[in-house]
C-alpha cells in the first residue's frame, strides 16, 4: 500500500506543478506532508497509510477539477489565450499571450507584442522560445487571430507572414448524416481535417470563421463536365436543384446547412434514398477558392487552408472519384480569375500585364521622386539646422560672456566697498581691489582684507610705516626683515613686487 501512496505522491506533484499556484494551496501541502512524513518511517502505521490514501486521492480528485491556467499581471489565463502551449498540463511552458485581459481577450495591440516576440530582436530584448518544428503552427494561429480581428495578411506584422496560394477547393461528404424532411435536407457541407487525399487540412477555427461563404450558395445536379465547362461555365439553370442558407459551424469544425430543394424530381430522389438506406449513395461536394500555406501536421505535409475566398457551388454529387476528390472538371486556371497565375494571364492577357507593368513602373516613379523631393528637403531642413544651432551657439557664448562681465562688475562693487569700509592704507587697498579685478565671485576677499590688516600690524608693531609714503627701512637688515614678513603675508607675490612693497 505504501508503494501506492508513493504514486499518488507522485501524481499529486505532477497535477499541482501544472497548476499555477496549485502547490502552495493549503490542502495540497498537508497532504505533501503527511506523506513525505510517512515515507520517513521505516514502518509507518497501516492506518495511517490508508487514511493519507483517502486524502491523497480527495485531493488529486479536486486538484482535477481545477482549470488549468497561468497567471500575469495578476490575472488568470487559460490555455486559449495563447499561441504556443507545448505541454498542456504545465502552464509555465505557455508563450505568446493574444489576450490582452481575460474581459478584452484578442487585440491587435496585444497580438502584435506576441508577433514582435518572435522577431530577431524580439519584444523588449526577449525573444520566444519556440521550436522549430513548432513555429509555422505557432505563426498561423497568431495569422488566425488577426483574420479573427478583420485583419488582412498585408497588414500584419512580417515576423509571422508566410507565403500564401490561391488553390481550388472540394471536398466530399457521404448524405450519411443528411436529415430529409418537407423539402428540406440537412447536410454537411465541409468538416475539419483532411480531405479523403490528405493534401488538404482544414483547420476548425478557419472553417468557424469563414463558413459564412457558403450561405446563399446554389446547389447543381452534379459538377460540370469539362465540355459543359466551357461551353457554359456560368452553370445551367437546369441544374440547379436547391440553394444552401442556415449555414452555421460547431465547435469540431463541421459545417452544416439547409438545402432548400426547389426540384421534386432531387427531393423524391433522396426521399427515395433515405427510405432505401442509401443516403451514403450521395454526397455534397463543395467547388470553393482558399488561401492555402504549406505546413505539417501530424507529420504530414499537407497544404493548410487558412483562409476561404470564395465559394462557387455546393453539389449533389454521386460518388467521390480517386483519392477522394469528386469527379468533375478541374477549374482551367487560364480562365479563373480566382486561380489565374502569371504564365496564364500573360498568355491570355498580355494588354493587361502590360497595363499593370506601366502603372507600377509609374508608382515606382512616383514613389522615387517623392524619395528624392524627401531627401532634398531633409538636406535642407539639415542645413538649416546647422545654421540655427551656430546661431544659438553663438548667442549661448554671448550670454555667458555677458553674465560673466556682468559677474565681475558686481563682484568689483562688492569688494570696492568691503575694501572702502576696511582700515587700510590706500596702498594696501589699491592692492587687495587690483587682487579681485578679474574675479567672478566676492568669495576671499574677507580673509584678503583680514591677511592685509594682519601685515599693516605687524609693520607698525616693527616701528616701520610701509605703504604710507617715502620712507625707506633704516638699514638692509630691516629690509631684510620686511621682505620676509611681506612674503609669509603675500606668499604670490613676486620678488618685484616685494621689492616695491619694501620701498613704500
Amino acid at each position: 500500500m505504501l508503494d501506492d501512496l508513493r504514486t499518488k505522491y507522485r501524481e499529486i506533484i505532477t497535477e499541482a506543478g501544472g497548476r499555477d499556484g496549485a502547490l502552495a494551496e493549503t490542502r495540497v501541502q498537508k497532504a505533501i506532508n503527511v506523506c513525505s512524513l510517512l515515507f520517513d518511517e521505516e514502518e509507518p502505521d497501516e492506518s495511517k497509510v490508508t487514511e493519507a490514501m483517502t486524502e491523497a486521492d480527495s485531493v488529486l480528485t479536486w486538484l482535477r477539477e481545477q482549470a488549468i491556467v497561468k497567471t500575469e499581471g495578476g490575472h488568470k489565463y487559460p490555455i486559449q489565450a495563447y499561441a504556443y502551449a507545448p505541454n498542456k498540463f504545465a502552464s509555465g511552458s505557455w508563450q505568446l499571450r493574444m489576450w490582452e485581459d481575460p474581459e478584452k481577450g484578442i487585440t491587435k495591440g496585444q497580438l502584435s507584442k506576441a508577433a514582435a516576440a518572435l522577431s530577431p530582436g524580439g519584444m523588449n530584448g526577449q525573444r520566444a522560445k519556440v521550436s522549430k518544428d513548432a513555429l509555422p503552427a505557432v505563426k498561423r494561429t497568431l495569422r488566425a487571430a488577426y483574420r479573427k480581428l478583420g485583419v488582412e495578411t498585408k497588414d500584419m506584422p512580417k515576423w509571422i507572414v508566410e507565403s500564401e496560394t490561391r488553390e481550388h477547393l472540394s471536398s466530399y461528404v457521404p448524405l450519411t448524416e443528411a436529415m430529409i424532411d418537407k423539402g428540406r435536407a440537412t447536410v454537411v457541407v465541409i468538416k475539419a481535417g483532411f480531405n479523403t487525399s490528405g493534401d488538404r487540412y482544414y483547420p476548425a477555427e478557419m472553417l468557424q470563421r469563414d463558413c459564412g461563404i457558403f450561405e446563399g450558395a446554389k446547389m447543381y445536379a452534379d459538377h460540370p463536365t469539362a465540355e459543359e465547362d466551357k461551353a457554359r461555365p456560368e452553370r445551367s439553370i437546369r441544374d440547379w436543384v436547391a440553394t444552401l442558407s442556415g449555414v452555421t459551424c460547431d465547435e469540431n469544425g463541421t459545417v452544416t446547412g439547409v438545402a432548400e430543394v426547389i426540384e421534386s424530381w432531387m427531393l423524391q430522389k433522396l426521399a427515395s434514398l433515405r427510405d432505401k438506406a442509401m443516403l451514403s449513395e450521395m454526397g455534397v461536394s463543395i467547388d470553393a477558392v482558399g488561401s492555402a500555406s504549406k505546413g505539417q501536421i501530424d507529420g504530414k505535409e499537407t497544404l493548410i487552408i487558412e483562409r476561404l475566398v470564395a465559394a462557387r457551388s455546393v453539389d449533389f454529387v454521386t460518388e467521390p472519384g480517386a483519392g477522394g476528390i469528386v469527379t468533375f472538371y478541374e477549374a482551367d486556371k487560364k480562365k479563373d480569375i480566382d486561380l489565374v497565375d502569371l504564365s496564364a494571364l500573360r498568355e491570355r492577357r498580355p494588354d493587361l500585364i502590360k497595363a499593370v507593368e506601366a502603372e507600377v513602373r509609374a508608382e515606382l516613379k512616383q514613389e522615387v521622386k517623392q524619395t528624392m523631393d524627401y531627401e532634398a528637403e531633409i538636406k535642407d531642413r539639415d542645413g538649416q539646422i546647422e545654421t540655427l544651432t551656430k546661431e544659438r551657439d553663438g548667442l549661448k557664448t554671448q550670454m555667458e560672456e555677458a553674465a560673466r562681465i556682468a559677474l565681475i562688475a558686481e563682484t568689483k562693487a562688492i569688494v570696492e566697498k568691503a575694501v572702502g569700509e576696511a582700515e587700510l592704507p590706500d596702498a594696501s587697498k589699491t592692492r587687495l581691489i587690483a587682487q579681485f579685478a578679474d574675479a567672478t565671485s566676492a568669495d576671499g576677499v574677507k580673509e584678503a582684507i583680514k591677511a592685509e590688516i594682519s601685515y599693516v600690524a605687524e609693520i607698525k608693531e616693527s616701528g616701520k610705516v610701509v605703504g604710507l609714503g617715502p620712507t625707506l627701512p633704516a638699514t638692509e637688515a630691516d629690509a631684510a626683515a620686511l621682505r620676509a614678513s611681506l612674503k609669509r603675508s603675500n606668499p604670490t607675490w613676486t620678488d618685484e613686487q616685494l621689492e616695491v612693497a619694501v620701498q613704500g
